[in-house]
C-alpha cells in the first residue's frame, strides 16, 4: 500500500514520525516534491480566497500526490499541547481538501487531541494506522520508532543543525534569529531563500527548533495569560528568547499573510524586541511576494546590523 505524506504544513514538524510510523507497517511512504511555482500555483486555484498561503500550498501538494497513492495522510491536528489548540484551518483541513480536489484518494486523517493526554494520543495512533492493521502491537511498535526518529532530529536541531546537515553552522558575521511557523521556515520556495540567503552570506540561523521546550516555556512565562495556540507559543517563545540573547544581532519573522493568529503574535514579538533594543524585520509572505523585494529588504537589513554592530564597537 503506497501511503501519499504532502510536504506542506506539519510535515516539517513531524515527517520522520509519519514515515517511520508508515514504514513499520509494510507501507510505501510517497512525499510530495519540494514546493514548485506548478505545484503553489495548483494549489492556489484549487484553495478557497480565505484561507493562508501555507494552506493553499498544502492543496498544491495534494493535488500533486492524488493519482500516485492509494492513501494520504492528513491528520486532523486540534491540539499538539496539553491545554493548548491548533489553528482551525488545520483542524478542518481534511473536509477542505475532499470539498477542493477533485479525484482524491482515500485520506488518513486522524483526530490529534493531547488535550485528553495519552488517551487522545493513542487514539489518533489506532485510528492513523487501522487501515492497515487493527494489531496493537503492531501499531505501538511503529509508533515507538516512529518517536524514536523525531527525537534524532530534535536533537539535531537543538545542536544547532538543518534537516539534512551533518554539522553545526559557523556564522562568522554573527548571530541571526530566524521566528516563524516551521512550514514558513524550512519551504525554501515560499520563503523565497531567506534562510538560504542568510546562510551563504556567512550568518548563522538560529530557529524555534533549536530551543528547548524547558527554554520557550520559560520565554512564555512573561505573558500575563498563555497563549491558546500551541503553535504561537513555540513562535513568540522564540521571539522572547532571542530577543534576550547578547549573541544574537537581529530577528527576522517570517509570517503569512492572511493568518488571523500570525496577527497577534506579531504584535507580541515586536513588543518584546522593542523592550529589549533588538532589530527586527517582519516579512509577510503570500503568492503575490515578489522576490525582488524581498530581497531588498534583507540586504538594507543586515546592512543595518552591520553599521550597528560597527558603531557599538566604536
Amino acid at each position: 500500500m503506497r501511503v501519499g505524506i504532502p510536504r506542506a504544513l506539519a510535515y516539517h514538524d513531524y515527517f520522520p514520525l509519519w514515515e517511520t510510523f508508515f514504514q513499520h507497517l509494510g507501507c510505501e511512504v510517497v512525499v510530495s516534491p519540494l514546493t514548485t511555482p506548478n505545484i503553489a500555483n495548483q494549489g492556489v486555484a484549487l484553495a478557497g480566497d480565505d484561507v493562508c498561503y501555507p494552506v493553499k500550498v498544502m492543496h498544491g501538494h495534494v493535488a500533486e500526490l492524488a493519482d500516485k497513492v492509494d492513501l494520504i495522510f492528513v491528520p486532523r491536528l486540534f491540539s499538539t499541547l496539553a491545554g493548548t489548540c491548533e489553528c482551525p484551518k488545520l483542524i478542518g483541513l481534511a473536509d477542505m481538501l475532499r470539498h477542493s480536489i477533485p479525484q482524491l484518494p482515500p485520506l488518513i486523517s486522524p483526530y490529534v487531541n493531547l488535550r485528553l493526554g495519552k488517551r487522545g494520543l493513542w487514539s489518533a495512533v489506532y485510528a492513523a494506522g487501522r487501515t492497515i492493521t487493527r494489531n496493537p502491537w503492531r501499531l505501538h511498535r511503529a509508533f515507538g520508532a516512529g518517536m524514536q526518529a523525531l527525537s534524532t532530529l530534535e536533537r539535531n536541531y537543538q545542536a544547532g543543525r538543518f534537516a539534512g546537515q551533518s554539522h553545526a553552522q559557523r556564522g562568522q558575521m554573527g548571530n541571526v534569529a530566524v521566528i516563524g511557523h516551521p512550514y514558513n521556515l524550512y519551504d525554501s520556495y515560499t520563503n523565497l531563500q531567506v534562510v538560504e540567503r542568510l546562510l551563504q552570506q556567512g550568518y548563522r540561523v538560529l530557529t524555534p527548533q533549536m530551543l528547548s521546550a524547558k527554554a520557550l516555556a520559560a520565554a512564555n512565562a512573561e505573558l500575563r495569560k498563555p497563549l491558546f495556540w500551541s503553535a504561537g507559543r513555540v513562535v513568540f517563545g522564540a521571539g522572547a528568547h532571542y530577543a534576550t540573547r547578547s549573541d544574537v544581532i537581529g530577528i527576522i519573522h517570517l509570517a503569512s499573510f492572511g493568518c488571523g493568529l500570525e496577527s497577534l503574535i506579531i504584535d507580541l514579538v515586536q513588543r518584546v524586541a522593542i523592550r529589549y533594543d533588538k532589530p527586527l524585520l517582519l516579512l509577510t509572505m503570500d503568492e503575490h511576494t515578489g522576490e525582488a523585494g524581498v530581497e531588498t529588504r534583507l540586504e538594507a537589513f543586515l546592512d543595518m546590523l552591520s553599521w550597528k554592530g560597527a558603531a557599538s564597537c566604536v
